[in-house]
Order: structure tokens, then C-alpha cells, then sequence
């Protein structure tokens, strides 16, 4: 199956347009031609199957076949990130951390961060690509900057980890039994969360972990530990 994304399609559309970019992409690279089968989706749930029945490179058409609407997972992992200073690191991650299927990233903005502004609209056409290629039907929420303070101020999930590298108590994420369904990990910049950053979380009873003895960069230990708790979750629902 090839998949494509039309965030406005719903499951009564009864036909779907793409945008001229698209069409191109239909109709010169995958060679696609009237009467063949696309499956589509919004980002949303949506799995949308229909017929081509017009393709050029500045339009193309498909009439709908069928539509399903999958559930929203129960279970979902959430990432706090601070920016890389390399745009091109950041933009790895995100593209693994979809395929994986992460449910959203908020980008935020510390102490040591090197990079406080963040090209959204490039983050997003990176999320959609991974979207497309690991034929997920729901697309990671990419959030607005925040602070550090503003976003442990009003946590909104059940569980929070915090990594960093300075020699204060913590575990090994590894370790650690997972508490209710939406968990969140936050990874500091290069030059790590600050000691008064990692005090204040604590303070807001975030847990404080460990990765492993190696030190990593950001984008390294944003997708190895959301894979560990990937793994953690799916061992939890699947005994």
C-alpha cells in the first residue's frame, strides 16, 4: 500500500483532490494512472480508499471506494524536546520518532538551548513524509515553543521523565514501571538541563532518569528513549 495525506478529507468525502504538487508526484514519479486504487488519510484516523479518475500533474482526482475511521491508541508516548542547533538532527528524529509513532512533540526552549526558533511548517512536511512511509493513519502533533518553566508549570500526562547527565539519584529509565497511558520524556540541549532546571521538575515530582552510562546527543537520546518506552508500553499491554 502507498499512502497519501489529505488533511482536510473526513469519512464522508466522497472524492478527493490533490494539490498540483501532489498531482505531479502521482502522475510523474509514481506513474499512476486512471483507474487504479490510492488509499489516503488525514492524519486523523482516517483510512480513505478510492479510484483515480482523472490524473495530470496540475490536477488529479480520485472517487471514494471506501472509508474507515481506526481508534485512537490508548497508550501514547509524548516528547519534550530542546532544539538542536542543527536544523538537519532535529529533522532526523522527527522523521524516526513518526515512524515509530510518537503522538506529539513540544519543542522547549531551556536554559542552555542554542536554538530558539524553530522552523514549524519544515518540521511538519518532515512528520507528513514519515507519516507516509511507515502508512500510520495518525500524524504526531507538532506544539508551539515553550518554556521550560511553562511547560512543567501545567503537565497534562500521567507520567513525566526528565534525562540529564548531572550526578544527582535517579534510574535508569529501563527500570522504571510505566503509571497510566499518556507519558511524556523530556530531553535537555546539548549542554543539558541546568541544575536549577532539574530541581524545579523534580519539585513538580517529575522523575528524574538515566539513559544509560553513555552521553548522547539530543536527538540520539530523544529517539532511544522513546523506543525504550515504546517497548515498556507495549510489554505492559501485550503480557
Amino acid at each position: 500500500m502507498q499512502l497519501f495525506y489529505l488533511p482536510d478529507l473526513n469519512k464522508e468525502s466522497k472524492s478527493a483532490e490533490f494539490s498540483k504538487e501532489e498531482s505531479k508526484h502521482i502522475a510523474k514519479v509514481l506513474r499512476k494512472s486512471s483507474g487504479e486504487t490510492i488509499t489516503v488519510t488525514n492524519g486523523s484516523g482516517l483510512e480513505w480508499t478510492g479510484t483515480l479518475t482523472f490524473v495530470s500533474p496540475n490536477k488529479t482526482i480520485a472517487q471514494i471506494k471506501k472509508s474507515f475511521q481506526h481508534l485512537e491508541k490508548k497508550h501514547q508516548i509524548h516528547l519534550a524536546i530542546a532544539p538542536t542547533k542543527n536544523n538537519s538532527r532535529m529533522e532526523w528524529m522527527l522523521e524516526k520518532l513518526t515512524e515509530l509513532g510518537i503522538a506529539s512533540i513540544t519543542p522547549v526552549l531551556c536554559d542552555h538551548s542554542e536554538r530558539k526558533i524553530i522552523k514549524k511548517e519544515r518540521f511538519e512536511k518532515i512528520i507528513v513524509a514519515g507519516l507516509k512511509q511507515a502508512q500510520h493513519f495518525f500524524i504526531p502533533k507538532i506544539n508551539d515553543p515553550m518554556s521550560f518553566s511553562k511547560f512543567i508549570a501545567t503537565p497534562e500526562f500521567d507520567q513525566i521523565f526528565i534525562a540529564h547527565c548531572e550526578d544527582q539519584p535517579k534510574q535508569r529509565l529501563i527500570d522504571i514501571p510505566l503509571s497510566g497511558t499518556q507519558i511524556c520524556l523530556m530531553i535537555g540541549p546539548e549542554g543539558d538541563f541546568s541544575p536549577s532546571e532539574i530541581n524545579a521538575a523534580i519539585q513538580k515530582e517529575i522523575i528524574p532518569i538515566s539513559l544509560g552510562n553513555q552521553r548522547f546527543r539530543t536527538e540520539t537520546a530523544g529517539l532511544l528513549g522513546c523506543h525504550t518506552l515504546f517497548i515498556k508500553q507495549q510489554q505492559n499491554t501485550n503480557p
